[in-house]
């Protein structure tokens, strides 16, 4: 059960605590097998925070019913949890079902728990979220202050799409946003920037290689395609750019 969990969770977490809760109790000792689950990395039916999401534009009884019965099963297990991640999700999904002062006082207490939590992206969409309800509210000036928060994260996290997404916000809040460039670093290729990190560091192309189990040789073609992409010609420039 849990090497099933762990293979679906690589895909969805959400999905895999959206099955644990269905389960039951002869499930849970394994006294009856599991349900069906899905090859790893696929999505197990709706989550909890897709129906959460699609509150704000639920039109029918039936989609409004499920949305609400997924938060009030989140809610009860964000408290049980005691996580303030997991409780600022809650919050936030509790905000995205309210409306006017409500609404805003969920995002505030989102905003809050967020600070002692884990995830930045979270924590951004939140920003984001909330930057969006107020500049509909009309709150303009508090709105770019969330969208620029939002804005900061996921362009340090290069979530492009996301950062498109601040972006357009604050343009709709009437502040003229530029286009971010993307830096000479991100021009690598994972392997790259993680050979570009050991070299740095003061490993030999034959450490490197021991590290990461390629060839000598492997190596010493990406690191001349690290310094053609940089635009740099010794290991001292490329441990400066990365200090």
């Amino acid at each position: 059960m849990r090497a099933e969990l762990a293979a679906l969770a690589q895909g969805n977490p959400v999905a895999a605590v959206d099955l644990v809760v269905s389960l039951t109790p002869a499930q849970l000792v394994g006294a009856e097998p599991l349900p069906y689950l899905p090859a790893p990395g696929r999505r197990l039916g709706r989550t909890y925070t897709e129906r959460i999401d699609r509150l704000p534009t639920a039109t029918h009884t039936e989609d409004l019913g499920r949305a609400e019965g997924a938060l009030r099963a989140f809610d009860r297990w964000a408290e049980a949890t005691g996580s303030d991640e997991v409780r600022a999700l809650a919050a936030r999904c509790r905000a995205l079902r309210a409306e006017g002062s409500r609404a805003e006082e969920h995002f505030e207490e989102a905003v809050n728990l967020h600070k002692s939590g884990y995830c930045d992206f979270e924590r951004a969409r939140t920003e984001l979220l909330f930057g969006n309800m107020l500049r509909r509210a009309r709150q303009v000036r508090r709105a770019r202050e969330h969208l620029h928060a939002a804005l900061e994260t996921f362009d340090g996290l290069n979530a492009a799409p996301w950062s498109g997404q601040a972006r357009s916000e604050l343009r709709a809040a009437g502040e003229a946003v530029r286009t971010r460039e993307r830096s000479a670093l991100e021009e690598l290729s994972p392997q790259q920037l993680q050979i570009a990190r050991f070299v740095a560091e003061g490993a030999t192309n034959r450490e490197v290689a021991a590290q990461l189990f390629l060839s000598p040789r492997t190596v010493d073609h990406h690191l001349r395609n690290v310094f053609a992409k940089l635009g740099i010609r010794s290991r001292v420039e490329l441990a400066r750019m990365l200090s």
